[in-house]
C-alpha cells in the first residue's frame, strides 16, 4: 500500500491543485480527499474491470468533485436563500436552488481570471462590456470567459452522468 500510495502522490497533489482555484486550505482538504478516494481505489479495485491506475484516477477525481459539490459554502458569489423573493413556487424555489448548486460547483472550478471575466460577462451581458469594465483587452475575457463555458459544459455533463 505503502508503494501505491507514494506512486500516486502526484497525481493526487495535481488534481488537488488544479481543482483547488489556488485556495491553499481547499488544495489540503482536497489532497485528503484524494488520498482517502486512493486507499478505497486499493481496498475495491477488481482486475476484470480495468487497469489500476485509470480506477485509481477516476476515484480520485471523483472524490474531490463529491467534496467541491457538498462544500459549495467557499462559493462567496452565490445569491443567499434569505435573499430570494418570497413569493416563489416550490417549482420556481427548486430550479433557483438547482442552478445556486450548478453555479457552486462551476465557480469551484474556475481559476480566479475566469471567475472575474465570468461575473463580468453575466453582470453586463456582452464581452465588450465585460472588457471595459474588468480594462482587460477583449481577447482575454472572451478566452476567460470561452473557458468557462467550456468547463460549464463539462460540469453539466458530469452532472448528466450522476441522475
Amino acid at each position: 500500500m505503502d508503494e501505491i500510495l507514494t506512486k500516486f502522490t502526484p497525481l493526487v497533489l495535481k488534481m488537488a491543485s488544479l481543482l483547488s482555484n489556488g485556495d491553499p486550505h481547499l488544495k489540503e482538504d482536497l489532497t485528503q480527499e484524494g488520498y482517502i478516494a486512493l486507499y478505497h481505489a486499493i481496498r475495491y479495485y477488481r482486475k476484470d474491470r480495468g487497469s489500476f491506475p485509470a480506477f485509481a484516477k477516476k476515484c480520485v477525481h471523483n472524490a474531490m468533485i463529491s467534496y467541491l459539490r457538498k462544500n459549495k459554502a467557499r462559493t462567496k458569489d452565490l445569491i443567499s436563500l434569505e435573499a430570494l423573493p418570497d413569493q416563489q413556487d416550490e417549482t420556481s424555489l427548486d430550479e433557483t436552488l438547482r442552478q445556486k448548486d450548478f453555479l457552486g460547483s462551476l465557480y469551484a472550478l474556475l481559476t480566479p481570471m475566469e471567475s472575474k471575466a465570468l461575473k463580468a460577462f453575466l453582470s453586463s451581458g456582452s464581452v465588450v462590456e465585460a472588457a471595459k469594465t474588468l480594462s482587460w483587452p477583449y481577447k482575454r475575457v472572451e478566452n476567460a470567459v470561452a473557458r468557462a463555458r467550456k468547463k460549464a459544459d463539462i460540469l453539466r455533463q458530469l452532472d448528466k452522468g450522476g441522475e
